[in-house]
């Protein structure tokens, strides 16, 4: 290991922490974000009854580059890799790509219900690999309390309906949908470390940049892709893209960027109520008593974690105000 690689090291473990816990309006701001994502398991759903999963991760790519390179010209960035930010946007680019593999497949596989309530989960692994790797983002009693009740709402999603044998639930579909979770709070903690040395925007386009040519091409060698011109097909495809690759992505890469990673994730635990609501809705599923059991207690973990980041936020603007 060379000195160069040691020094930057060091550097950035002695730089004073610039990420805050999440206030008021920033909470306002990701939920809002939540509410959008809480579409995606159900816009995945109904795309996949037209085509495949690799083909719509390929196209929603697509569109949500585009919405990327409006704002990163818009905002006169570089649109040049320079040499110290291409390993961050490798790893990342690639850990989304293995990521949404397996959302993908697991949501062709189970029902969106599921898919949304495991892949939901994400927050819980965020804050346990934040603990792990980012000193000031520590785990408390209130976070391992909001864990658990999430956490047990997760086993009542998976197992609580096992009774009942819910159509189009499958074990393997969340498995994989539970691996997507655990890759995707790994890939926010990440985000957040690197979005400190390098334009959250330019990671989110980096993304991107590997993403589209790796589905594409997995699209053709594993896939028979069918190219549908169904309203509702070109409708889930459009909101994937435009509203979540494309908005969605920058909101919460933003957000990652100014707050910490788990004062950030907890409050994506949202996202169940709506995409259940969209899931009966749109693809008439039947939310089974384990889903709802569950969402309950993974509702619960979100307030009380929510709850300590906005007194936590007050504490922190306090001190400020003190120290001017």
């Amino acid at each position: 290991m060379d000195q160069e690689s040691t020094s930057n090291r060091e550097t950035y473990r002695n730089e004073p922490e610039k990420r805050m816990p999440v206030g008021l309006l920033s909470s306002g701001f990701a939920l809002f974000i939540s509410l959008l994502w809480g579409g995606t398991n159900v816009s995945i759903k109904a795309s996949l009854k037209h085509g495949s999963p690799l083909q719509i991760g390929w196209m929603r790519f697509v569109l949500g580059g585009v919405v990327i390179l409006g704002y990163m010209l818009f905002r006169r960035e570089s649109l040049k890799i320079a040499r110290h930010e291409a390993k961050p946007v490798a790893i990342i680019g690639l850990l989304f790509s293995i990521q949404i593999v397996f959302m993908n497949v697991g949501q062709d596989l189970t029902t969106a219900g599921h898919g949304l309530a495991l892949n939901t989960t994400y927050p819980i692994w965020a804050a346990i690999i934040a603990h792990l790797l980012i000193p000031s983002d520590r785990l408390t009693r209130w976070k391992l309390l909001a864990i658990a009740f999430s956490y047990g709402g997760i086993l009542v999603v998976v197992f609580g309906d096992t009774a009942i044998v819910s159509e189009g639930v499958s074990v393997r579909g969340d498995v994989f949908s539970l691996i997507s979770a655990v890759l995707l709070g790994f890939r926010m903690v990440l985000l957040s470390n690197f979005s400190q040395n390098v334009s959250e925007a330019k990671l989110m386009y980096g993304q991107a940049m590997v993403a589209i040519p790796l589905f594409l091409i997995g699209s053709y060698i594993f896939e028979q892709p069918v190219y549908s011109a169904e309203p509702l097909f070109l409708l889930a495809i459009a909101y994937q893209g435009f509203v979540i690759a494309g908005f969605g992505f920058l909101g919460n890469a933003w957000l990652m960027k100014k707050y910490l990673p788990s004062t950030i994730g907890f409050f994506y635990f949202i996202q169940p109520v709506a995409g259940v609501v969209l899931a009966w809705l749109i693809l008439g599923e039947d939310p089974g008593r384990g889903l709802i059991a569950g969402l309950i207690l993974v509702c619960a973990g979100a307030i009380i974690f929510s709850s300590e980041s906005i007194i936590k936020a007050r504490r922190h603007d306090a001190q400020v105000s003190i120290t001017d």
